[in-house]
């Protein structure tokens, strides 16, 4: 009997002892998660999310540098084939001036230089492709390149908004389009750090592999609200005969539902053709039609001023040769 009760009680404290240790492993595991998803979220800041950032990530002394060994970093610089002759170049790329400015250097002046050189070559690649295109046009067209809301979206392509160090203004009402000028001012920086670092043949490559290789038709930002007074305007300048629309075809002129076909000719040449249910409706779209013929004219096989034999594009640059160092804005 002394015996069976030496068993049992044995056992009792063997099952008590196993609960304990399962209470502290599972208090143990917990405290790891929670750990591990707070260090998660104080890591990174989404370019999708806004709100508060923690307050670890914008005052830690462990966070003032971007951490250049991290496999989104890594995955990035091999993403786009870049490779900095100094590692703290990437660095000041990703720090806004918002983020520790008084502490850490930020990317305003790279920014600002990538802006200048995304111009160059924008305005450059537009100009000689579409020799008739209006300044205006062009204007209009390089800010959807430069832009930061543009950029914004290639910068998330490539996976740069976790990596970038900012500091989120909570007065801010639209968080997530600050976020988005924010991300769209790193790509300036990233372009400007390139130009810097690596010459301005390579900046140009990367202009026109991620920038101008984009789809934007610039038919939608032609001057095309008064299509009939512009086209005559243009002939004039042009020093050619003046507009005359004629009615070219017709069908059900007195049905419910008529249809008329209207050229646009300058003497005896057809600039363009429109068709409504109107002969003012079909005088609109033919004179809309010949201002884009002309305005929309392309150049399918033309070579750039920069592209030229005997121009040496690492020549062209705003630094000296010899010169590594980014510039710095505190």
């Amino acid at each position: 009997m002394a015996s069976l009760i030496s068993i049992c009680s044995k056992r009792i404290a063997a099952i008590s002892s196993r609960a304990r240790i399962s209470s502290q492993i599972g208090k143990t595991n917990f405290e790891q998660i929670q750990s591990f998803k707070f260090n998660t979220q104080c890591s990174v800041v989404s370019d999708m999310a806004p709100g508060p950032v923690p307050e670890a990530f914008e005052n830690g002394p462990d966070r003032l540098q971007v951490d250049l060994t991290t496999p989104a970093l890594s995955a990035l610089l091999a993403r786009l084939n870049i490779k900095f002759s100094d590692p703290s170049i990437m660095r000041q790329v990703l720090t806004h001036k918002s983020y520790l400015a008084a502490r850490a250097a930020t990317n305003e002046r790279l920014r600002y230089l990538g802006k200048k050189v995304i111009a160059l070559y924008v305005v450059e690649y537009y100009h000689i492709k579409y020799p008739h295109l209006p300044t205006t046009t062009i204007e209009n067209v390089l800010r959807t390149h430069y832009d930061s809301y543009s950029l914004a979206h290639i910068g998330k392509a490539f996976g740069m908004g976790p990596l970038i160090k900012f500091k989120i203004n909570q007065d801010e009402e639209d968080k997530t389009k600050g976020i988005s000028k924010i991300l769209g001012k790193s790509v300036q920086a990233l372009v400007g750090a390139v130009y810097h670092d690596k010459g301005a043949k390579e900046a140009k490559e990367f202009i026109h592999k991620y920038l101008t290789s984009r789809d934007i038709d610039p038919t939608n930002l032609l001057p095309l609200e008064e299509p009939k007074k512009t086209l005559s305007s243009l002939l004039r300048i042009l020093d050619k005969e003046p507009l005359v629309s004629r009615l070219l075809k017709e069908t059900g002129r007195l049905s419910n539902r008529p249809v008329f076909i209207v050229g646009a000719f300058s003497g005896t040449v057809k600039l363009g053709e429109g068709y409504g249910s109107s002969l003012k409706m079909a005088e609109f779209r033919a004179c809309r039609d010949a201002i884009v013929r002309y305005y929309m004219k392309e150049l399918k096989d033309f070579k750039l001023p920069s592209d030229m034999e005997g121009v040496d594009d690492d020549s062209i640059t705003f630094f000296p040769t010899k010169l590594h160092n980014p510039p710095t804005c505190i």
